[in-house]
């Protein structure tokens, strides 16, 4: 009798283990199952909001018209500004010498909305150490520059800026720098590496952009005033 209710008692055990062995899988499938549920609910989010950045319009657009401080500085002081050999190019310079930001397609709206586009409408060609202007003078890393070494850069002020605003200073794909907001000032500059670079003479008419292409004379050229005599326009005023 003894060795059969041992044998019983031992049955019971191994059905009550193999009855919780199930269990015990079922507890850790769950827990697994929503880890997997949370994943891809995260997954499925990052993929919206990369959809929705990749859908959403990048400025400046082809329903933006920005304009820009404009101006060549060479050796201390500013060259007066050409006129572009782009007609009607979508971002070129105004006689009032703003750039006129003012995309027409995607190629020249958003990212697409570089300096290059600028540089393009101007003739003026710019590598990786020198750059040459449509009358053919060119400039180049190392040469004099009022008994010192210039250096070729592109200056980028903020909107709003004041004298004392410091710039970014770009020396490498100059061509390739964006537009990325409104009221901007840009300076191609031939000067020695540590010597000051001012705003543009043109930075004054972004209060009142022209959007006339000939309405105003370029404001780096003398102005007669109204006593016959020529005045210039000083740097950064």
């Amino acid at each position: 009798m003894g060795k059969a209710s041992s044998a019983k008692k031992i049955k019971r055990v191994q059905q009550a283990g193999a009855t919780r062995a199930p269990g015990q899988r079922r507890q850790i499938a769950y827990p697994a199952l929503i880890v997997v549920i949370l994943l891809l609910g995260l997954v499925g989010t990052a993929l919206a909001v990369n959809h929705r950045r990749s859908t959403e319009a990048v400025a400046p657009t082809v329903d933006d018209r920005w304009f820009e401080a404009y101006g060549t500085y060479v050796c201390g002081e500013f060259l007066p500004n050409q006129s572009p050999v782009v007609d009607g190019a979508p971002i070129t310079l105004y006689s009032d010498g703003l750039i006129n930001v003012a995309p027409e397609d995607d190629s020249s709206s958003g990212d697409n909305a570089t300096f290059e586009l600028f540089l393009e409408s101007m003739g003026i060609a710019v590598g990786a150490e020198a750059f040459t202007l449509s009358d053919g003078t060119t400039y180049t890393n190392g040469d004099d520059c009022n008994g010192e070494e210039g250096r070729v850069a592109l200056y980028v002020w903020p909107p709003q800026s004041g004298e004392n605003t410091d710039p970014r200073i770009i020396t490498s794909a100059i061509p390739t720098t964006r537009f990325t907001d409104d009221g901007q000032s840009y300076v191609l500059v031939f000067n020695p590496r540590d010597s000051e670079v001012p705003l543009p003479p043109s930075a004054a008419n972004l209060d009142d952009p022209s959007t006339d292409p000939a309405a105003v004379v370029p404001s780096s050229a003398p102005a007669e005033d109204s006593s016959g005599s020529e005045t210039t326009t000083t740097a950064g005023n």
